[in-house]
């Protein structure tokens, strides 16, 4: 519907029936933009596990990792490359590297260790795509999650197809939880690298694939980050500098349309609670030294010990550092 004094159009709200709660055991994987949802709700101290693998950006590279830590397999180590005698793998980002390949070896074990306890519990698994273009070792003919900067030439690119991707979220679907709560979304970031109609043409394949899984999976559901981008924010204020991610605003926005379709009402209060104490962490005073200044301090940690929904130790902690810091 177009709003004529406000010159834009804005998407209906979002609704999901499965909600999320403190008690909800949450895991996001994806590209950038499941880090900034992921780490907008660990700020809220949610249970979140986000990007254990580094930011991934295609479908098959994503379900194939979730795959190899929920079945064990075990880890290709010709997958392992040595640049500026730094060890990492290509089904990884550049973050999970190391200076031995059998440290590296020991982290990625370990990585798929944690993923395969915390899918186990999982009750929300939230999964953003990034392209549908992949990249493909010529010499061996396998998929990599990430190019770590070796030359292109070494690398075959081209487009996944819609059966590919469905025959690996298949396979993963099969090994999750069978209540659990799947939602996709279609990155709102831009992939410049093969210019605008290329990036085009994978978020339409993207965004046709969540569609059938969708269709296909009572328990999988679509959260709209791309339309509310491309649609309702289209104007180059919302980007940052690159005007390839979206601005703080942007992110503030896209979150507000999440937390108001996915998250408990009931949660509603402490949400407030913890918007509060987080300004007030990162409010720095001009004299922190002040009566005033502890008065607001101890008012923050009386405001923390009210929350019952989750631990707040490490909360209570850090204040009581400001406040002996206050008092110095």
């Amino acid at each position: 519907m177009m709003h004529n004094e406000t010159f834009r159009t804005s998407l209906e709200p979002v609704f999901f029936e499965n909600k999320i709660n403190y008690s909800s055991k949450l895991f996001s994987i994806g590209s950038c933009f499941s880090q900034n949802i992921g780490n907008r709700l660990s700020d809220y101290q949610f249970n979140i596990v986000t990007n254990p693998y580094g930011t991934l950006y295609n479908p098959v590279s994503i379900f194939n990792n979730l795959i190899n830590s929920l079945t064990n397999n075990p880890i290709n180590e010709g997958k392992i490359v040595t640049i500026n005698s730094v060890y990492k793998h290509f089904d990884f980002h550049s973050d999970i590297s190391s200076n031995s390949k059998q440290n590296l070896l020991s982290e990625i074990k370990m990585i798929n260790k944690e993923v395969k306890t915390h899918l186990s519990k999982c009750t929300h698994l939230f999964i953003t795509l990034g392209t549908s273009f992949i990249f493909e070792k010529i010499t061996d003919s396998y998929l990599v999650g990430n190019c770590h900067k070796v030359p292109t030439k070494e690398f075959n690119q081209r487009l996944l197809d819609l059966e590919e991707m469905t025959s690996s979220f298949d396979e993963l679907y099969q090994l999750l939880p069978k209540n659990i709560s799947i939602v996709f979304t279609v990155s709102p970031i831009r992939h410049f690298r093969n210019g605008l109609v290329d990036n085009n043409l994978s978020k339409s394949i993207l965004r046709y694939f969540t569609h059938q899984v969708c269709n296909k999976y009572t328990n999988v559901d679509y959260f709209p980050s791309f339309e509310i981008m491309m649609d309702d924010l289209r104007d180059y204020r919302f980007y940052t500098e690159d005007m390839v991610h979206p601005s703080p605003l942007a992110i503030d926005y896209i979150w507000s349309y999440f937390k108001n379709g996915m998250i408990d009402i009931k949660t509603e209060d402490t949400l407030k609670k913890i918007d509060k104490i987080r300004k007030g962490i990162a409010h720095r005073p001009f004299n922190p030294r002040t009566e005033a200044h502890q008065k607001f301090l101890n008012k923050l940690k009386q405001i923390t010990l009210s929350i019952k929904d989750f631990n707040t130790e490490t909360i209570i902690l850090k204040i009581d550092e400001l406040i002996i810091k206050s008092q110095q």
